[in-house]
């Protein structure tokens, strides 16, 4: 961000290091973030692997898959994605991680820079991707992980930062709309008054902003560093991911809460990966 990037990486950075800690990687570990159609990979060698995030029709050579629960695959083996069934992101992380190159301290792409990543690009058919060692034996856990350690998918009001007044977004209904991408989603409804482009200043995931337009949008993991539109608020780090997850005409309700309880949110998340990482070890 002080270099004038990105974050970029996962959109929903809770389902990812969730499945890290599932199979014994940094927090961080490159993985596949896999969005809107199937398709499959092929397995050159033996390893395990976790999927999670979005709800998706998963199979090893023909046998439906668990989210959140490690399986080990052999060489020649085939998983196949056949169809995203609820969200919009699914991941597949793989005990060691992604072995790609480091660029400014992330392994990530950011396809609109053309950097990072295998190339600088999105995946396509036939790319050959390589593994990490992994850090540590194989889990001890076979079973999926429980319902209570899993990132929190329900659809409960986005809590957010408000800047000033926040009853520009909480007496309006509003719904994802289909303008959306990693940059920003954009928020479809009755259009606030007072939208504005202002002096740029520092933004970052999560600010919520307010075009002339008057229809707001909410920064994502490729949005810029800076920007040039009002200031609503900032919906906060804890709920991005499950904002990420939402489908284009899916309701979006706002909560204000103050900084004191976005960190203890922050905080409740991060022990639930520590605790993860406890339950591999059985």
């Amino acid at each position: 961000m002080a270099s004038g990037v990105p974050r970029a990486g996962a959109m929903d950075l809770p389902a990812l290091e969730t499945l890290n800690a599932l199979l014994g990687n940094p927090s961080n570990a490159a993985a596949i973030e896999w969005a809107l159609t199937g398709g499959e990979i092929g397995i050159a060698e033996r390893v395990t692997l976790a999927v999670g995030g979005a709800a998706a029709m998963t199979s090893i050579n023909g046998r439906v898959i668990e989210p959140y629960r490690a399986y080990s695959c052999n060489a020649g083996d085939v998983i196949a994605i056949d169809s995203i069934t609820s969200g919009r992101f699914v991941y597949i992380a793989f005990a060691g991680g992604l072995d790609l190159p480091i660029v400014m301290g992330s392994r990530s792409v950011y396809v609109p820079g053309a950097f990072g990543g295998l190339e600088g690009r999105r995946l396509k058919s036939g790319d050959v991707l390589s593994l990490l060692r992994s850090a540590r034996a194989r889990h001890h856990i076979t079973v999926s992980l429980p319902d209570s350690l899993r990132p929190v998918t329900h659809k409960s009001p986005l809590r957010f930062i408000p800047r000033d007044s926040a009853d520009e977004l909480t007496l309006s209904e509003w719904k994802l709309s289909s303008a959306s991408d990693r940059t920003g989603y954009r928020l479809s409804g009755q259009a606030v008054i007072g939208g504005a482009s202002i002096t740029s200043e520092p933004v970052c995931p999560g600010v919520i902003q307010l075009p002339p337009g008057g229809e707001p949008i909410i920064l994502m993991a490729d949005a810029p560093t800076v920007g040039g539109y009002r200031i609503l608020g900032t919906v906060i780090s804890a709920d991005l991911g499950r904002l990420s997850q939402l489908a284009p005409g899916e309701p979006v309700v706002f909560e204000p809460i103050t900084v004191e309880a976005a960190q203890r949110a922050l905080a409740i998340d991060a022990e639930r990966v520590e605790q993860v990482r406890e339950w591999t070890l059985g």
